[in-house]
């Protein structure tokens, strides 16, 4: 037998051999081909998952953050902040739109919340939300210096109420102020010969008592609410003690008669009444909110600079003012407002 012959019964045909071993690399090479693609493949579901959670809950830090900082926010606003929340970091950032009235400034507030699976800090998530806020400067809505739900105010020879602002300019940003109107209530005020009410106009009626708890814009049910935080709450605070810049916030339980020994500054919270003395010659510098005002009778000095608010939590009787002096200050209103100023998400 011929030696190819010998060759071609073992070992099969010349040149098989090699096309064989190249046929089983090709096919070992699409293989793994198909592994390492399937790999990537699951790779990239496995990495995409990943990263849309972490796009959820940096959305969700995000959020936090926003509701966190509005909701904390009072007086100063600061232009940026941070806050760790729900496992993230949240960056704030303001920025002052405009002035809506002197109670009211408009704010753009935005929060870029990041966050980062411990796996992969190398590259953290991150979602920007952002929305309009209102800061309301003062507890109550600037109207006039004396706001009252009486149906009717009469202003008798000693007394005087005037909307013009008794600010100096430079005393704070703003001053003086634009006049307001000196009295604001339900019914119409009667000004007896020798009392004096300025303001433009003189005054307004509203009609109701209603309209005039929606026009003043009080929390009167949070003020008077044991649970609401307060500096004073059933304490008289010692002014003299007092750096001249600190404006506090000091509320009375049940009536009050005060005298110039109650001298002082800031927010005034009367749950009852106010009824003032004869002689009383007490003096506040700010925001007085009271339940109810008593009759001023012609012996009654008193002043108070800034703004007065009388009847939120219940409709008032006729007014009788005989004594006193109620004028309107935006500085001392603006001063005492700062420790109740509070962010409001503007809705829609």
């Amino acid at each position: 037998m011929r030696t190819e012959d010998r060759w071609t019964r073992f070992f099969g045909p010349v040149g098989e051999e090699g096309f064989a071993l190249s046929l089983v690399v090709l096919l070992m090479f699409a293989i793994g081909a198909i592994g390492a693609a399937g790999y990537q493949i699951v790779r990239l579901e496995a990495s995409q998952a990943i990263r849309g959670a972490e796009t959820t809950r940096a959305h969700a830090v995000a959020e936090g953050g926003l509701q966190w900082f509005v909701g904390r926010q009072g007086g100063v606003i600061p232009r940026a902040d941070t806050v760790q929340i729900n496992g993230g970091t949240a960056i704030i950032s303001t920025r002052k739109i405009a002035t809506l009235s002197p109670s009211e400034d408009l704010y753009f507030v935005t929060s870029e919340g990041t966050f980062a699976d411990p796996r992969h800090r190398y590259a953290p998530a991150s979602r920007i939300v952002s929305e309009y806020a209102v800061l309301k400067n003062l507890p109550v809505q600037t109207l006039a210096p004396l706001i009252t739900t009486s149906r009717q105010v009469r202003v008798g020879f000693g007394a005087m109420v005037d909307g013009t602002d008794h600010a100096i300019a430079g005393q704070c940003p703003g001053a003086p102020a634009d006049s307001w109107a000196g009295i604001l209530a339900r019914g119409n005020t009667v000004v007896r010969e020798g009392g004096t009410v300025m303001g433009v106009p003189p005054s307004l009626a509203l009609g109701s008592f209603k309209n005039v708890v929606e026009a003043a814009r009080v929390p009167w049910d949070v003020l008077t609410d044991s649970q609401f935080p307060v500096d004073y709450d059933g304490s008289w605070p010692n002014f003299s003690a007092l750096e001249s810049a600190s404006f506090p916030i000091t509320r009375v339980n049940g009536d009050f008669s005060p005298t110039s020994a109650h001298n002082g500054h800031g927010v005034l919270i009367v749950s009852g009444a106010l009824n003032i003395p004869p002689s009383s010659r007490w003096h506040w510098k700010g925001i007085v909110m009271v339940g109810t005002l008593g009759n001023v009778g012609p012996e009654g000095f008193f002043t108070v600079e800034g703004m007065l608010v009388a009847g939120q939590g219940a409709a008032m009787g006729r007014l009788n003012l005989d004594a006193g002096r109620i004028v309107y200050h935006s500085c001392y209103a603006a001063w005492a407002g700062f420790a109740l100023a509070h962010l409001t998400s503007v809705t829609n």
